[in-house]
């Protein structure tokens, strides 16, 4: 009996026990507690079930047994909830359901009573917002009916586009209300904060016209809608009632974000300049999220997904980007740094959270504000760092500019110095003699302008160097204007220092003088002053009287402005240096020969052209004068316009004017022709050729003649050229090249003028010379001047110490043909032979010879 007693007690524990269980996830509600967590009273599952029916008739329900918030992760599935919720006595205040997620596009909210349908009760978030029957909230807040009481069953229906969590909580609305007034000034300071910022780089950009300014604007913008959206903010102040926006504006929010910062990155670091590759996978990046914006349109759900991994792809390429720049030596590329680190680490919490990665609480629901935060106030540091360089760039560019315009001003003062003086004496030039002299003829004034030439100052340069020829200059220069100085009438040009000549260029000088000052003749003071000075060369004083040619114009006779004064004072001197005389004041006659000269420039290459330049041959004969060995080629030019023009003064016609090469290849063209002619006749002689320096300079020449004498099939060795000492001066390296290649030819060469040069001696040796030809000064007047006589035989004696052959120029009588045969001269040349002649006419003489 008490067995069987026993088994009705067993009975009712496993009832109470089954009861107990059954009834785990009710949860009571009592007045005086303002806020309830259901987190851990609820049970769920994930369906397609559409209506409160099919819900109640699953029985897959699964049980939550902790107080986590549910996170599903991204799912295009509702989810449904239930719990047990016991009031004891009827609620006096308004409840709310709220649901701390704002992106739930689709919540709906059932109360049933014993499982029993229909619901005692439904609303919808949309219905809610909509009739504004919602406590202002941002989170989702559906209210529960005032008469409520007694035991009932709440289901909730939700779905979102976005990721689901579904934090679920009861709360009072006085309590709720007060939330929400905490939350808005959290949100006021945070969106203030950016509002702020906005306002002052806005500013910056309208002030500064930068790029980077308002791209930053753009980027807080975007970052701004997307903290609306994740916030709630938006749906309490601005979109309430329409919770499908976020689904559009949250991925273009990100995109949009995203395109922002790659625009304003690219713009603050100029990548542009910097990297081509960095900024290239910027663009790229850039060129997604545009495509992302285009995309939501179409696909908002997926839209979402892609935005955030679209998020994460943007920081890394901007922390990679960030930590490229600090390496390329960008300082404010630290706080682009810093900044998407916080904002990264910050939307890293919040993203894994999302996606069930990390428990969903206070510090990942707001790490991606207090991350944006802190990232929009670094970057805006970095902003104000690049304000304080660029002003200190300014600064120092400021400086620089006024460094750069007091040297240029320094320049202008010195250019403007070495505009009116000579860079080697530093005494006044031509621009400075010409001030003066258009100052002095201005006032009606007799003036006249000298210019003086030294040829040997050029002389010495090229035989002795460039900076011996200046020092030689200098002196010659400071001791002319020292004599100058004590002259009545010489026109002071400068009173700074005292100069009284001008320098128009390296080896000439220019004074003036006032004629109505001045007393005496004007040629002869003239060649006094500027010809015999005593100058110091190395410390050794060398008394040196320097070849001169000056020509001089007087004012107003021989112009009216400085220019033709100037002009004319200048044919007075190259008529000086063509007459050979050292003082020229200019006349008519010198005006008709320098018109005579430019009509000669003018008319030498059509004479050329024509062949109206002929070759004449003047013999040279043996030591005895009795058999003709050789012939000197001479040019002549018989001109039916000008007469007959001498040879010298078309070989500097020629010089002058830059035609010596055509010159000069007409004229061995024609002498290879005329030693043709010459051989064919039997007369198996040599023939001398002159060469200018020109042609010793010029190795395309020496090349064109040595095969023009293989063209002819003439023997090299019965071409000789001819050189001067003088020519050898000029760039000996490449004289001295051009003579080894004629010598290697096989043909010979002739120092012609020999004695009457500066430092033939000192290169002799070097030379491949094989005669020497002594000078007509020297053999004109040796039977008769001792000094002449010990020159020549001086020369001979050199000449067969090096085993030279020597040729005597200007025999003109028998005495001296004589003497340099019994001195051993090897071959004579001169008038008391034969003068120069036509080819025929040679011909026909060296042919009387012979019999």
């Amino acid at each position: 009996m008490m067995k069987c007693d026993k088994w009705p007690a067993g009975l009712m524990a496993i009832f109470l026990l089954f009861a107990f269980t059954a009834n785990a996830k009710e949860l009571t509600i009592q007045g005086d507690a303002g806020q309830y967590s259901l987190n851990n009273h609820i049970e769920y599952f994930l369906g397609d079930e559409q209506t409160l029916d099919q819900a109640l008739q699953q029985e897959q329900w699964q049980e939550k047994y902790d107080d986590s918030v549910l996170n599903l992760g991204f799912t295009d599935q509702a989810v449904w909830l239930r719990t047990t919720l016991t009031l004891p006595e009827p609620l006096t205040r308004q409840w709310y359901l709220v649901i701390p997620y704002p992106l739930l596009e689709e919540v709906d909210l059932y109360l049933v009573r014993d499982q029993q349908l229909p619901a005692i009760y439904h609303t919808s978030r949309q219905e809610t917002e909509s009739r504004r029957e919602q406590a202002r909230s941002y989170q989702v807040a559906l209210p529960l009916p005032r008469d409520l009481n007694g035991q009932v069953e709440l289901y909730l229906r939700a779905r979102s586009a976005t990721s689901m969590q579904l934090p679920v909580e009861l709360w009072r609305e006085d309590r709720l209300l007060l939330r929400f007034s905490h939350l808005s000034l959290y949100w006021g300071a945070y969106f203030g904060v950016l509002g702020a910022l906005v306002i002052y780089n806005l500013f910056l950009f309208l002030s500064l016209r930068d790029l980077a300014y308002g791209y930053y604007v753009l980027y807080i913008g975007s970052i701004s809608l997307l903290m609306l959206c994740i916030s709630g903010a938006g749906s309490a102040w601005f979109w309430g009632g329409h919770p499908i926006l976020p689904r559009y504006a949250l991925p273009i929010s990100t995109a949009l974000a995203s395109l922002f910062a790659l625009m304003f990155a690219r713009s603050f670091l100029k990548w542009q300049d910097i990297s081509s590759r960095w900024d290239r996978s910027m663009k790229i990046a850039a060129g997604l999220a545009g495509v992302l914006i285009v995309y939501t349109w179409a696909d908002p759900i997926n839209g979402a997904l892609f935005a955030g991994l679209l998020g994460t792809l943007v920081i890394v390429l901007l922390i990679t980007v960030g930590l490229a720049g600090l390496r390329a030596g960008v300082a404010i590329a630290r706080y682009f740094v810093l900044a998407w680190t916080t904002f990264a680490l910050g939307s890293a919490l919040y993203l894994l959270s999302v996606f069930d990665f990390l428990p969903v609480n206070l510090v990942t629901n707001h790490a991606m504000q207090v991350g944006s935060v802190a990232e929009v106030l670094l970057l805006s540091f970095a902003l104000a760092h690049r304000i304080k360089d660029e002003r200190a760039r300014k600064l120092a560019a400021l400086r620089k500019q006024q460094m750069a315009e007091r040297q240029v001003r320094d320049l202008e003062m010195q250019s403007l110095e070495q505009a009116m003086h000579d860079s080697t004496t530093r005494m006044p030039n031509a621009a400075l003699l010409n001030q003066q002299l258009q100052a002095m003829m201005t006032q009606n004034k007799r003036v006249a302008l000298a210019l003086v030439h030294y040829p040997q100052v050029k002389d010495i340069a090229s035989s002795m160097g460039h900076r011996l020829a200046e020092e030689v200059f200098c002196q010659l220069m400071s001791k002319l204007n020292h004599k100058l100085a004590g002259v009545g009438g010489v026109i002071c040009l400068e009173s700074r220092q005292h100069a009284y000549i001008a320098i128009p260029g390296f080896g000439s000088a220019a004074f003036l003088i006032d004629l109505n000052e001045f007393e005496g003749p004007l040629e002869p003071f003239i060649e006094l002053v500027v010809g015999n000075h005593e100058i110091s060369v190395h410390a050794v004083r060398l008394p040196v009287l320097m070849n001169l040619h000056c020509g001089v114009a007087v004012a107003p006779e021989h112009g009216d402005s400085a220019e033709i004064l100037y002009q004319h004072a200048s044919a007075a001197r190259d008529h000086s240096e063509s007459r050979k005389v050292p003082v020229q004041v200019y006349n008519n006659e010198i005006s008709d020969f320098a018109r005579r000269r430019l009509d000669l420039v003018t008319a030498l290459p059509p004479a050329i052209l024509a062949g109206e330049l002929e070759l004449y041959l003047q013999p040279q004969m043996n030591n005895t004068g009795q058999e003709l060995v050789g012939a000197e080629i001479l040019l002549r030019w018989h001109s039916p316009r000008f007469g007959a023009v001498p040879a010298g003064e078309v070989i500097e016609i020629a010089e002058n004017a830059g035609l010596m090469d055509v010159l000069s290849r007409y004229i061995v063209s024609q002498a290879w022709k005329t030693m043709q002619t010459l051989q064919r006749r039997q007369l198996n002689i040599t023939c001398s050729i002159n060469l200018s320096v020109q042609n010793l300079t010029n190795s395309h020449f020496v090349t064109f003649a040595l095969a023009g004498v293989r063209d002819h099939a003439i023997p090299m060795n019965r071409v000789i050229f001819e050189v001067t000492e003088t020519s050898m001066m000029h760039n000996m390296d490449a004289v001295i090249g051009s003579l080894l290649k004629i010598a290697n030819s096989g043909c010979k060469i002739a120092l012609d003028d020999f004695g009457t040069g500066y430092s033939s001696l000192a290169y002799l040796s070097r030379l491949p010379i094989h005669e020497l030809k002594i000078d007509q000064c020297f053999i004109s007047q040796m039977v008769s001047n001792q000094n002449d006589l010990g020159i020549v035989q001086n020369t001979l004696k050199l000449a067969r110490a090096l085993r030279l052959e020597a040729v005597a120029e200007g025999v003109e009588d028998n005495n001296t043909r004589e003497l340099l045969s019994y001195l051993g001269c090897h071959r004579l040349q001169g008038y008391l032979f034969a003068r120069p002649m036509p080819l025929d006419k040679f011909c026909d003489w060296a042919m009387t010879q012979h019999h």
